[in-house]
């Protein structure tokens, strides 16, 4: 069903940047700043983030994939990366984040659950986040939370809440969770440095994790 979903979002906006493309070719020299992405890069897909710190960091997941272009298929569109944010907090860069993007990744969540709001709270944000992206014309992808080292069991629940409001409604689903997790939710030894955020070793994993993943999307 995610597959379909997927499938149905990216033949409706490769549609339009079709539409688009020839009609940049339309246009005289100098006249206006319409798409010209080349036929040869239709077939790309363009992927944004819209995310905490956790696609931050110089050595994070995203950095090792997306950014560094180690995803056949892929493109890097917008880098929406806040430290801090929680997922309201997310909603102002909804039109940032689908610039020109098929795709946007929501990573997001941990800073709710770390100021008080409750895993329901926190996944409602990231369902509204969601709904924000498809309403703009993109197709959004959802990405687990890391570990907590002082909440794992809100991590947890967060993570089961994504997951199956993600299977619910037919959105692709990023693990970016279980590769450096303990069976409590909290971070494996030796994969953070500060119970919050991976460390290089973590990020590594994450990075692995994520790239089968990731590469899963092009299909």
């Amino acid at each position: 069903m995610a597959l379909i979903a997927l499938q149905g979002a990216l033949r409706r906006r490769r549609a339009r940047r079709r539409a688009t493309s020839r009609a940049a070719v339309a246009l005289p020299a100098g006249a206006g700043t319409a798409n010209t992405r080349t036929a040869a890069a239709a077939d790309t897909r363009i992927i944004g983030i819209l995310s905490d710190s956790h696609a931050h960091g110089k050595h994070s997941w995203w950095r090792q994939t997306v950014v560094a272009d180690t995803v056949p298929g892929l493109r890097l569109g917008s880098y929406e990366s806040h430290p801090g944010a929680q997922t309201t907090g997310l909603v102002d860069r909804l039109d940032a984040a689908v610039r020109q993007a098929d795709l946007v990744v929501v990573q997001a969540g941990t800073n709710d659950i770390r100021k008080g709001r409750s895993p329901e709270q926190a996944a409602e944000g990231v369902r509204v986040l969601w709904d924000g992206i498809a309403a703009r014309g993109a197709a959004p992808v959802a990405a687990l939370v890391p570990p907590s080292e002082t909440q794992p069991a809100l991590a947890v629940e967060l993570n089961r809440l994504i997951r199956t409001a993600a299977e619910a409604r037919g959105i692709p689903l990023l693990d970016v969770y279980t590769a450096v997790a303990a069976a409590d939710g909290s971070w494996r030894a030796g994969l953070s440095n500060d119970g919050i955020h991976s460390n290089r070793k973590g990020s590594d994993l994450l990075a692995e994790a994520a790239r089968g993943q990731l590469a899963g999307l092009t299909n």
